[in-house]
């Protein structure tokens, strides 16, 4: 019950990508605020919960946001499975790890998609596409250096059973 709040942190972040994120992209790039969050729990809590969330976030995202439902879902769920599955013998809470693994599971997600639209016969610049790849991968990854800290003290928040109301 008391991952209600990861939820609800994955809700945030959506609405946050929605709205204020396009008034920081860079060479036309935002940053993924949901994929950086399923990135993370999935390198801090393991495969299990982090399918969870990204089901949920990638359903959500899809239904709100994309003609084709099912593209994000599918992309967010594989690079938190893989996440999940490579994180088992790395130092969780370590910020560099977690820019390594936000910077190549960004570049698996958007190659996934890339993938993705290709099978269903989307018009693709793949130099265009090449550089908002790299780009979105370093965007995300120096976000994390400074954000990394606050989601792992959130989910020991989470796990701890120290809260101000009974759930």
């Amino acid at each position: 019950m008391r991952s209600i709040y990861k939820y609800l942190l994955i809700v945030f972040a959506i609405v946050l990508q929605a709205t204020l994120m396009k008034y920081i992209a860079i060479l036309g790039v935002k940053p993924d605020a949901l994929l950086i969050l399923v990135i993370a729990f999935s390198l801090l809590n393991g495969t299990g919960e982090s399918i969870t969330l990204s089901l949920f976030g990638g359903i959500l995202v899809d239904v709100l946001f994309n003609n084709a439902i099912g593209f994000v879902t599918i992309s967010l769920l594989i690079v938190a499975y893989l996440t999940g599955l490579l994180s088992k013998n790395v130092f969780r809470e370590s910020t560099f790890v977690a820019f390594v693994f936000v910077f190549l599971g960004t570049i698996l997600y958007n190659l996934i998609m890339i993938f993705s639209m290709l099978l269903m016969k989307y018009d693709l610049n793949p130099s265009y596409l090449l550089n908002v790849v790299i780009v979105q991968s370093i965007y995300n990854s120096i976000i994390t250096i400074f954000v990394y800290k606050y989601i792992v003290r959130f989910n020991s928040f989470v796990k701890s059973k120290k809260f101000f109301f009974k759930i």
